[in-house]
């Protein structure tokens, strides 16, 4: 028999979660309710609209290269890997370097296994990626307009070639404080987002070799936890807080 216990997020893989949170949000936002979220409704709808017309038909995957600053512990930590995104709300995250594992949800579950510790984390995706509207991000993906202003980012931070999108949530949160987007003007992908969250931490992430619509196979999004590996159950929001 598989043994469970309880496990809080380490510093390590911190960024990770925030990162998988924020792109499953972000991009289920520009794929469902392009044009609801504007402060500037012709010039922001109309980026958000060719960027769902690139998202919003189906799957994508891509490599990415994360860089996380830990500001408290004044630490760079960069990782590599590729992507799988699809809907609803379904990821898997493949970390390759420097070390080993994978986030994956259906939309429903997480795990997150790490090879080298035969080590599964396993939890619900709604209370774990979520906000307090639960499944409901997940299910009805038309909700997340409610959760974020959108706007373009100050001059200062424009670059050229780029549309660059800030978005704030309504509610304060301690993993998201605010989101950049940077958005290529020829093909209207994602190329780069960076988030900063409450502690003053920053996590760049940037995208490449996107490749669309492939027909990924759904059995992607689901883990199967190995035989003797160790089971560690994920924490939600309120356990966290609870002394």
């Amino acid at each position: 028999m598989m043994r469970r216990k309880k496990v809080k997020r380490t510093w390590r893989l911190w960024p990770c979660f925030q990162v998988c949170a924020v792109v499953c949000l972000t991009l289920l936002v520009v794929s469902f309710h392009s044009g609801s979220v504007a402060s500037d409704p012709l010039l922001i709808s109309d980026i958000l609209g060719r960027v769902q017309e690139r998202y919003g038909a189906g799957d994508f995957e891509a490599d990415f290269v994360q860089e996380s600053l830990l500001k408290a512990m004044d630490m760079v930590d960069t990782a590599k890997g590729h992507l799988y995104f699809a809907r609803p709300g379904m990821m898997r995250w493949h970390y390759k370097t420097p070390e080993e594992y994978l986030i994956i949800t259906d939309g429903d579950t997480v795990w997150i296994y790490r090879p080298e510790e035969n080590q599964v984390m396993l939890g619900r995706a709604a209370e774990y990626f979520g906000s307090e509207n639960g499944a409901d991000l997940f299910s009805n993906p038309g909700e997340l307009s409610r959760e974020f202003i959108v706007e373009l980012a100050p001059r200062q931070l424009q670059e050229k070639g780029y549309y660059v999108l800030r978005l704030v949530p309504k509610t304060e949160r301690s993993d998201l404080a605010e989101l950049y987007l940077f958005i290529t003007k020829e093909t209207f992908n994602i190329v780069r987002t960076v988030t900063y969250n409450a502690f003053g931490d920053r996590t760049t992430i940037r995208f490449e070799n996107h490749r669309f619509n492939q027909g990924l196979n759904s059995s992607l999004f689901v883990f199967n936890i190995p035989h003797g590996a160790e089971v560690v159950q994920l924490q939600s929001e309120q356990d966290r807080h609870q002394p």
